[in-house]
């Protein structure tokens, strides 16, 4: 995979990781036991790679603190993103936890001084009019299994912002490779849900072996693997184009929960799911305006 030219790679990785969420729903299991078999598979598959990069890698402590705590928000967002899907399904769930660009341009501005351009406010308000499409103006009456799972989605998005800010200021100035780095946020990840679910008193018991099968899919092949490949392509491609594939995962997301959960989608859905990629699209865009 490592000779396919990086955008190939980008595009293969954007489609794997579009099953993510729809392999979280099929697993059907508590949704902080899903996350913690999901980063354990994760970091057994990232292993190797970690075994052949890390040895020829110095990792000082700040960097480490960095990354650890970065996996830590990740494990908070996989918390919040799974109990979404399960509420709501896999295509609106991964819909909202993609507005974690705007989570992340917000705080980029508030803690970096990072400028906000006028598109990227344009941008705010083309997503949150297009969730308005999706769900109707009236989200006060929606049931409550609803409202909650949009509240949690746009928790996933909060969360998965603060893992992103998190993890650049760890590699930020530091020799270590992507590999090292995403292996250091599954082990983090898994150890902080593996406490999680030791204080909630679970047994870390699955439904069934498909749900283990569904789950050990998703840690190696939507996680690690798609992970590897992105990771490995994404700075060889330009930004403009490489928010352009990213797309595909959200909008994926939304097409395999029409087909495979039969989700009633209306006309005026589908017109909010288009402003809702779109904004997400100028929001990966605020630096260049």
């Amino acid at each position: 995979m490592s000779k396919l030219p990086p955008l190939s790679r980008l595009l293969i990785g954007s489609v794997i990781i579009s099953f993510a969420p729809v392999l979280i729903r099929l697993a059907n299991a508590d949704p902080d036991i899903a996350g913690f078999y999901r980063m354990l598979f994760a970091g057994l598959g990232l292993l190797p790679l970690f075994l052949i990069q890390g040895k020829r890698e110095r990792l000082d402590r700040r960097t480490f603190l960095f990354i650890a705590a970065a996996g830590v928000s990740l494990g908070t967002d996989f918390m919040f993103w799974h109990r979404s899907i399960n509420l709501i399904g896999p295509g609106l769930a991964t819909l909202l936890g993609n507005f974690q660009v705007f989570f992340t341009a917000f705080f980029s501005w508030l803690l970096l001084k990072e400028r906000i351009s006028g598109l990227f406010l344009v941008a705010v308000a083309l997503a949150f009019g297009g969730l308005l499409l999706i769900t109707g103006p009236d989200v006060p009456a929606l049931a409550a299994g609803v409202q909650l799972g949009i509240l949690h989605g746009l928790l996933t998005a909060l969360t998965y912002s603060a893992y992103i800010l998190l993890l650049k200021q760890g590699i930020t100035g530091s020799s270590i490779g992507g590999g090292t780095a995403i292996f250091i946020v599954s082990i983090s990840c898994t150890l902080f849900l593996a406490l999680s679910n030791l204080l909630k008193g679970s047994l870390f018991v699955l439904p069934d072996g498909r749900a283990l099968l569904f789950l050990a899919v998703l840690g190696l092949v939507c996680s690690a693997f798609a992970w590897s490949l992105i990771s490995s392509a994404i700075k060889q491609v330009p930004a403009t184009v490489a928010g352009l594939v990213l797309l595909l995962q959200p909008a994926l997301a939304f097409v395999w929960d029409v087909l495979l959960f039969k989700r009633v989608t209306s006309g005026s859905e589908y017109l909010g799911i288009l402003f809702i990629l779109a904004a997400i699209y100028l929001g990966t865009l605020r630096r260049s305006t």
